[in-house]
């Protein structure tokens, strides 16, 4: 979404004062170690999200941006430490300058401000993976899979999925309690309305027939049919009604002496549950082996020899398979009681909020004859009951229940089995009331109780749909991340796998990788040159690791930012990669990310030359720090241009310095020139090339293509391209004759001594026949300057061509 265009750094961290201009380029910072190349990287980091993940992290205790942010010397003036960024919002093009200062390092100061810039700064905010540095890169190859899968979902930000499906679960949870809840809510309240009507169905009819009896003695309108919507009392004068009525209260007590003695059902359930229970204390094991049984069903799908939970590795397959599969038969025994357990609990909790519900009915029974010791004694044990439920809802809980459940599974108080005879002779002793009275109290109890059902019906109602909702959106939400989970992995298991072969096509172009997120863990084997499937350190050298986990990062960043992934900070990160793999590794960043502004920093110099003359970065995009200070920072050449610096030792008489560089230059860009020509150098197993070597290898191929360029042009007839070769031609013949008359002055042989007797007028002819020279091998368009390069193998060569197109000869005849 943004790309830089320039920095500036004023003391913070190890830089005192560093200005870059990037524009919109990939570019390069190459120094020794300690030249404060990550400074910039910081830098970066710092602008864009107001943090420095270096000093974050594992092993950073202590650290913090406010303290060590600032450079040393200002390590108590946060003020002065501050990054600015000239960013470009890639889609609008507007550009603003970003500031941060590290004592306000959670806010920024963007000019101009506009509603784009402001939306890509807070998004580059959330997005701090763009940038990776060396210590990051194995953490996607060389981990652990459980930390692996941790590395890659905060990446991709999928640490969101799972706290989502978590979340989920959680609402299943608890709507599915609701729902239990009023469930039992409503099973109570019917209950009761049952016993008041004396039915044993709630059947509108029934229910109308009995309620108009009684409303028929009070000379009120019968109703047509009872709905949840009815009132019973309809008709009777304001303040009219009695909340007692005699034989109601009468059913409610004989019912809850009747429960103080334990049914059959109850008794049954508690020898189910007590024989479960005592199966476990005999052999507490299985009850581990039901926690592992998920993970035990997850091993068996495996194909390799190591353990699912701590990867621990086993003599074989087939060993393994036979140890999770008796683990499995175990747990299956331990699933199949858990069952039994289940049903037996469910049967117990039933009746028990069955006497519960009749407790309740009964307390303002004793509250009206003023038994007010039985009515809280009443509360007590309704309390009691009410724990005990709670208790057999965990098995370990429920384990501490064993004596209750072979006993007195009710444990009805004394002074509840005294009480309750005692509460039940007074009712009877009561008056008969009234034929109208009675008919007044008995529906205005029913009038309670219906609304008692009619609202626990609703809320079990609502209570129900919201579990409902809960289960769907939970399975959806599981069906639709498995999918995209499967589709993502994959879709970065093939990019991964592409991008690798382009790195090391001449040795491992069939190489392929397989990601396997299992229970928590991403597992990662890559192909062995068709030996196998291994993971990446059995037998990959660490260059090919560093190789492997750079694809890796760029397969997860593409997926993850698509469109937005316009700028990536790679800190030293293919440190161990060979020379050549490095080549086409510039191949792949300009081939597959075209769009994307790289920022590299790297110690090599041979691998920032690589990238220049790649055509990766331009001449112009390349930073060189040579050296660091506390008190200076880096010390600092504004690009590489080795021209301008052999000019400035030039026009101080300084031509030992300027003669050291040319040559430094020339046997690091012929050495780049000779393996895009292909040109043949006698093989040094000392690596020590004579520079004489490569000019040889490089005039003689370069003849020897323009040749076969000249032959093609004549194959085809086409007249320009023979007249542009017979024009190279003419050019190549005075450039190689002009540094062929200078070529002694840069023998490696000639003497200091020969050096300071050399003026700086002496020496400017053989910088210019050498520059003239190299000119033969540049891109003529300024914007590339790249090397030029063979297309196609020995002796079947197809162009002779720079990265952008600009030069390009046809190297095949008609």
């Amino acid at each position: 979404m943004i790309q830089i265009k320039a920095i500036r750094i004023q003391e913070f961290r190890g830089i005192r004062e560093l200005d870059l201009n990037l524009n919109q380029q990939s570019f390069v910072v190459f120094g020794p170690n300690g030249s404060g190349k990550s400074g910039v990287v910081d830098a970066i980091d710092f602008a864009l999200t107001g943090n420095v993940a270096r000093l974050t992290g594992a092993g950073t205790g202590g650290l913090s941006v406010l303290r060590h942010g600032p450079h040393v010397h200002q390590r108590d003036n946060p003020d002065a430490a501050r990054v600015s960024l000239t960013i470009v919002h890639v889609p609008s093009g507007q550009e603003a300058v970003l500031t941060r200062c590290v004592r306000t390092a959670d806010q920024y100061v963007l000019m101009p401000s506009t509603p784009e810039l402001e939306d890509a700064v807070a998004w580059a905010a959330q997005h701090p993976e763009v940038t990776l540095a060396r210590r990051e890169v194995m953490k996607y190859v060389n981990a652990e899979p459980g930390k692996r899968a941790q590395e890659v979902q905060a990446l991709l930000k999928l640490d969101r999925v799972d706290e989502t499906r978590r979340l989920l679960r959680t609402a299943l949870t608890q709507t599915s309690r609701s729902a239990s809840e009023a469930a039992s809510e409503v099973s109570g309240a019917e209950d009761a309305m049952r016993r008041h009507l004396d039915l044993t169905t709630l059947l509108a009819p029934e229910m109308t027939d009995v309620v108009n009896r009684h409303r028929e003695l009070l000379g009120l309108d019968p109703l047509a049919i009872i709905t949840e919507q009815t009132n019973l009392k309809e008709g009777l004068a304001s303040g009219d009604g009695i909340s007692f009525n005699r034989v109601s209260a009468l059913r409610d007590v004989t019912a809850l002496r009747e429960a103080t003695s334990q049914s059959d059902t109850l008794t049954s359930a508690a020898k189910e549950l007590v024989d479960a229970l005592r199966k476990l204390e005999d052999d507490p094991g299985i009850l581990d082996a039901l926690r592992h049984r998920q993970l035990v069903e997850i091993g068996l799908l495996l194909t390799e020899s190591t353990c699912p939970l701590c990867d621990q590795s086993w003599q074989g397959e087939n060993s393994l398979r036979d140890h999770l599969s008796a683990k499995l038969v175990r747990s299956q025994a331990a699933a199949d009681l858990q069952r039994a357990m289940r049903s037996a609990t469910d049967m117990l909790t039933t009746e028990l909020k069955t006497v519960r519900g009749l407790i309740q009915a009964s307390q303002p029974h004793a509250a009206t004859l003023h038994r007010n010791t039985l009515h809280t004694d009443l509360g007590s044990w309704g309390t009691d009951l009410t724990m005990l439920e709670t208790q057999l809802g965990s098995v370990d809980t429920a384990r501490c229940q064993l004596d209750r459940l072979t006993g007195d599974i009710l444990s009805v108080p004394a002074a509840v089995a005294t009480g309750l005879p005692d509460l039940q002779a007074a009712v009877e002793a009561l008056p008969d009331q009234t034929a109208t009275k009675a008919a007044e109290s008995f529906l205005t109890v029913a009038q309670e109780r219906w609304k008692r059902v009619r609202q626990g019906r609703a809320r079990r109602t609502k209570a129900a749909s919201a579990n409902k909702t809960a289960q769907t959106v939970y399975e959806t939400f599981n069906e639709v991340a498995d999918a995209a989970l499967t589709a993502l992995y994959k879709s970065v298991e093939d990019d991964f796998s592409n991008y690798y072969r382009q790195i090391n096509s001449d040795d491992e172009s069939t190489f392929k990788a397989g990601l396997a997120p299992t229970a928590g863990k991403l597992g990662l084997e890559v192909d062995f040159y068709g030996l196998g499937m291994f993971p990446p350190m059995a037998y990959h050298s660490e260059g090919h690791q560093d190789g492997m986990g750079v694809c890796l990062y760029l397969a997860l960043i593409d997926q993850l930012l698509r469109s937005n992934f316009r700028l990536a900070v790679l800190d030293d990160v293919v440190t161990s990669v060979d020379a050549n793999h490095r080549r086409n590794f510039c191949k792949l960043l300009k081939d597959f990310f075209p769009d994307v502004q790289f920022i590299i920093t790297t110690h090599d110099e041979v691998w920032a030359r690589q990238m220049q003359s790649s055509g990766l970065v331009g001449r112009r995009s390349l930073a060189r720090l040579h050296g660091w200070t506390v008190d200076g920072g880096p010390v600092f050449g504004k690009g590489t241009d080795i021209w301008s610096q052999i000019e400035a030792d030039l026009a101080i008489d300084n031509v030992p310095g300027a003669a050291h560089k040319l040559r430094r230059n020339l046997e690091a860009e012929l050495s780049d020139i000779a393996a895009g020509l292909q040109g043949q150098v006698v093989f040094r197993p000392d690596n020590s090339y004579d520079l004489n070597a490569f000019f040889s290898a490089v005039k003689g191929r370069h003849g020897e293509l323009l040749k076969k360029a000249a032959a093609s042009a004549n194959s085809w007839n086409n007249d320009s391209v023979k007249a542009q070769v017979e024009a190279m031609k003419a050019q190549r013949a005075e450039s190689i004759s002009e540094q062929d008359g200078e070529n002694w002055a840069i023998n490696k042989l000639v003497h200091n001594n020969d050096w300071a007797t050399m003026s700086r007028a002496d020496f400017e002819p053989v910088v210019d026949a050498c520059r003239q020279f190299l000119g033969l091998f540049t891109c003529p368009n300024a914007a590339c300057g790249a090397w030029i390069e063979v297309d196609g193998p020995p002796g079947n060569e197809t162009a002779l061509r720079c990265p952008c197109g600009a030069y390009n000869l046809n190297l095949r005849k008609k």
